[in-house]
Formats: C-alpha cells, structure tokens, sequence
C-alpha cells in the first residue's frame, strides 16, 4: 500500500501519512509533491503496491482517505473514509512500528468498517481482542472510532481516527 497526500496538504496530513506508514502492513509513505495521479500509479506499481491511499485536507486538517487500484492502469476505487477527529502518535506521545497488524471490531456498525477496511487495506481479522501483539480496535459507542494498539504493554499507540462516514 502506498500512502500519500493531496495536493497542498496540511501538516497533519503528511503526519498521519507516515503514521499509517507504520501500522499497516507493507505500506510505504511517498510525498506527493507535483506528481500527478498517474505518476502515483505508475510508482506504486513499480514499488509492487495494488492501491494507493491519498489523505485529503480541508482547512488544513487530514478529513478524508480516497483509493486507487494500480494492478491494471489505475483507477479511482469507489471507496472513501471521512475523518472526523484525528488523534496522532505524537499527541498520544507515541513514535511506534506495528508489525503483523489485525483488525478487532465491536458492535454491528463497526464490523461492516471492519470488513471494508480489510477489503481495502489487506488486513486479517481477528474474532477476538489478543492479549498481545498490534491489533486495529474499531469500536462503534457514540460512533465509528479506529485506534492502533499495541498489547499488552502501550495500549493505545495510535493514530486514532474517528470515522464519520465511509463507503
């Protein structure tokens, strides 16, 4: 998976592009610069990655993730999420690696984001909360919230995404 930016992105967008770098698999951050969508679908080709993840700010915050498959061209994959709040490694003073992550999901709501996020992002669930290893919690109280974990010891690592919208 190749992550990156819209054009003129916030600073927190680029932040939150090399902390998705860190907690999903196989993913790599590549500043946008002038490069044009299919300049990022010829390079995440070359780099052997099938989909392209573009954060796009508004008003300078990180407020949604768009997809593009490159297996075959690219093309704009008709799936989005809209960010609400975003709570990154840094604010939870957190600088972390995850390796060998899964996605957990509690409540209805929260297992269909669960399934369409492993669609997208090539994730593994798991039926049950692990008592170690990384670990995506996507929970559904009072809304859709992804956070990044690390069990047993640091808990939340983040980033912790609340998703107000996705399809």
């Amino acid at each position: 998976m190749l992550i990156t930016t819209s054009r003129r992105p916030g600073h927190r967008a680029r932040v939150l592009c090399r902390e998705l770098a860190r907690v999903l698999p196989k993913a790599r951050y590549v500043p946008r610069g002038t490069k044009t969508v299919e300049q990022l679908a010829s390079l995440a080709g070359r780099l052997g990655h099938a989909r392209v993840i573009i954060v796009n700010s508004i008003a300078g915050q990180p407020k949604e993730l768009q997809f593009l498959d490159v297996t075959k061209g690219w093309r704009w994959l008709n799936a989005r999420v809209e960010l609400g709040e975003v709570k990154l490694q840094r604010d939870l003073g957190q600088r972390v690696k995850l390796e060998g992550t899964n996605v957990y999901a509690e409540g209805k709501r929260a297992r269909e984001l669960a399934d369409f996020l492993m669609e997208l992002l090539g994730l593994q669930a798991t039926n049950k909360l692990p008592d170690a290893g990384a670990v995506a919690v996507i929970t559904s109280n009072g809304g859709l919230k992804l956070e990044f974990q690390l069990r047993p010891s640091s808990g939340v690592v983040g980033p912790v995404l609340v998703i107000t919208d996705f399809g």
